[in-house]
């Protein structure tokens, strides 16, 4: 089975020198996302067709509208109806669900608000309707930064922000599990808290966790070979890793398995996607590699699409449709059924 290369959307009225990639691919709530480097967020539905587009910037400098349209995270916000994008400065926009996810003609998309998080955070979840993320990256810190709760009415300027698990290494993975309870990896460990940073248990892997996922049943963990020291821009330099299905009461690893494929791991990328009865890796040259969820044996990969590395992958499963693309590999998109 081949992938099949699909067009971002990339036209913007945003124009700067961003290598050309695409930053986030998300699931939302009946719709999907995904943003390109440097030019805009695209909203789709389940048939991967565009709904909305927000293309704007604050700033008219070149590098200040890279960094505003380099999003870090796009959220749903449940019960308030918004979803939320945030951007490398820690700029969050709300938009309403009913514009970016009404079916028509795509159409340019407003924010309702922007407020400001923390910037350059490269994980971020919402629990309890609120905003929580890792610490800014360049701080490399131990902890969590949980926002004030979140709404359609909020005061303009800077989100009230605590900071919770100074314990814990710095957060490299984020998910949230329940209305209050949320899945953290940093370091070699995983562990699942309250929002009060009470721990309910944390468990050691073998790996360095960048990917989190809650199924309903069991928390999904993996990453890279734990303990390499690998520059933020080096990220063809992340071998190895593994993965496991972990039981929410206890930690205890109920599925597990290796990466003896390259997957496309890098800072802030998300290398695997959870699809009916599968775990699906990206890697550097645009294979798929399938593992079954069951046991975790390797079931299938698909051909590369590229003779090189096309840098960090990001992926999720939209509709029926595996979509995924790259940091480094244009403004270029590729889908499995």
């Amino acid at each position: 089975m081949n992938a099949v290369e699909i067009d971002s959307w990339p036209e913007s009225q945003v124009h700067n020198s961003q290598p050309h990639g695409i930053g986030r691919v998300v699931a939302l709530d009946g719709i999907g996302a995904w943003s390109n480097l440097g030019r805009n967020v695209v909203f789709v539905g389940p048939d991967l067709r565009p709904r909305a587009i927000f293309d704007e910037s604050v700033f008219s400098d070149d590098e200040p509208s890279q960094y505003d349209l380099d999003i870090h995270a796009i959220l749903d916000l449940p019960g308030a109806g918004l979803v939320l994008t945030m951007n490398h400065y820690g700029m969050v926009r709300a938009f309403r669900s009913t514009d970016v996810g009404a079916e028509g003609a795509a159409r340019r998309v407003a924010p309702l608000w922007m407020r400001t998080f923390a910037a350059d955070v490269e994980r971020a979840v919402v629990v309890a309707g609120r905003l929580v993320g890792s610490r800014p990256r360049e701080e490399r810190a131990a902890g969590l930064l949980v926002s004030e709760p979140l709404g359609p009415d909020v005061s303009p300027g800077d989100l009230d922000i605590v900071r919770e698990l100074d314990t814990w290494a710095p957060a490299t993975a984020l998910a949230s599990v329940d209305d209050r309870v949320i899945a953290v990896g940093g370091g070699t460990g995983v562990g699942i808290l309250g929002l009060d940073g009470r721990y309910r248990w944390c468990v050691d892997v073998d790996f360095e966790p960048a990917f989190l996922a809650w199924d309903g049943a069991l928390l999904w963990a993996a990453g890279s070979e734990a303990g390499a020291v690998v520059d933020d821009y080096d990220w063809d330099a992340r071998h190895g890793g593994g993965f496991a299905a972990l039981d929410p009461g206890d930690g205890r690893v109920v599925v597990e398995g290796r990466f003896a494929e390259e997957l496309a791991w890098g800072n802030g990328g998300v290398a695997l996607a959870l699809v009916p009865g599968a775990l699906c890796g990206f890697g550097r040259r645009g294979q798929v590699y399938v593992f079954d969820r069951r046991d975790g044996a390797p079931l299938a990969a698909t051909p590369p699409t590229a003779d090189a590395s096309l840098g960090i992958a990001h992926g999720a499963a939209i509709g029926d449709h595996l979509v995924f693309g790259y940091n480094r590999g244009g403004y270029r998109l590729w889908w499995l059924p």
